[in-house]
């Protein structure tokens, strides 16, 4: 999961990248409804997907302390360490897609 986050924070951080994939998302829409409309992703759709990636990424300094910690606990426990910045990064994510409005569209 965490090779999917930064390969997706890679693509929706780089211009062309961004750029490529607003390119294929028009192709596969390209016929549009009956009206004539296209369901294409808008660049403000685009920038929270961009802010999703950032906050994944990004760490506060509760995970800067566990990951510092982290080397001097049995295997056991740093697994343990693992798990709760994994949650703390869906804490953090859940939070922006929140404050961006992304939740309240999907629901």
């Amino acid at each position: 999961m965490d090779d999917t986050m930064e390969k997706l924070s890679s693509i929706l951080s780089d211009e062309e990248s961004l750029k490529q994939v607003a390119e294929l998302a028009q192709m596969l829409m390209s016929d549009g409804d009956a009206d004539g409309n296209k369901d294409i992703p808008d660049v403000s759709s685009i920038m929270k997907l961009s802010s999703l990636a950032g906050a994944f990424s990004q760490q506060d300094r509760n995970t800067q302390l566990l990951l510092a910690l982290r080397p001097h606990l049995s295997d056991e426990r740093q697994k343990k360490v693992d798990n709760a910045v994994k949650i703390l990064k869906l804490v953090t994510v859940w939070n922006t897609a929140k404050e961006s409005g992304i939740i309240d569209e999907l629901f």
